[in-house]
């Protein structure tokens, strides 16, 4: 039996492909914001301080302790507290897109009032996405890193972007249907 397979180029593009896109982010996301948003090259780890400061066995045991014992979290030449906030805001929206995509992607209209509801939730995950690309430019504007690190992101934010809009403007279909059944 021979198998064949449709090659790469010439695949077409998933119907839920922004949940792909989604995945992807979320993904790429989460590893830049280990590194405080690439601020830093590695993880915030007092392991990889300690490694750096060439510790021994007893003085990396003391360090550990009193970091633990006085709430101490090592600190590059930024402040911690704005590299949180971003991180904070960033995990947000990247849940709040997820669950508005779910929500609208769960839900097979049949009136034009669940066909609106959907609606909410499509534009709600548009909204979210600019809300990441705003995140995404304080960051570029107040944090000491190269701009051109973030604009991996920023292009997968937008391609995101533009299939939400796709997959929006493809429901005017189901309205159409929805109404040219409700008038029969």
């Amino acid at each position: 039996m021979v198998k064949l397979s449709v090659p790469a180029g010439e695949r077409s593009q998933s119907k839920l492909e922004f949940l792909n896109t989604y995945y992807k982010l979320r993904r790429r996301l989460v590893k830049l914001l280990l590194r405080d948003f690439g601020v830093k090259n590695t993880l915030r780890d007092l392991r990889v301080f300690s490694r750096a400061a060439k510790f021994n066995e007893e003085d990396k045991e003391a360090f550990f302790s009193l970091c633990q014992k006085y709430g101490i979290d090592v600190e590059a030449e930024f402040p911690l507290w704005l590299v949180e906030h971003y991180r904070e805001r960033t995990l947000k929206n990247l849940y709040d897109l997820l669950d508005s995509i779910v929500f609208a992607n769960s839900i097979y209209p049949s009136t034009e009032k669940e066909w609106e509801f959907r609606r909410q939730f499509q534009s709600k995950a548009i909204a979210t996405c600019y809300q990441l690309l705003q995140t995404f430019q304080a960051a570029i504007d107040d944090l000491p890193v190269d701009a051109n690190k973030y604009m991996p992101f920023v292009e997968l934010i937008q391609k995101e972007l533009e299939l939400l809009k796709g997959w929006k403007k493809s429901g005017n279909k189901i309205l159409q249907a929805i109404k040219k059944k409700t008038s029969q």
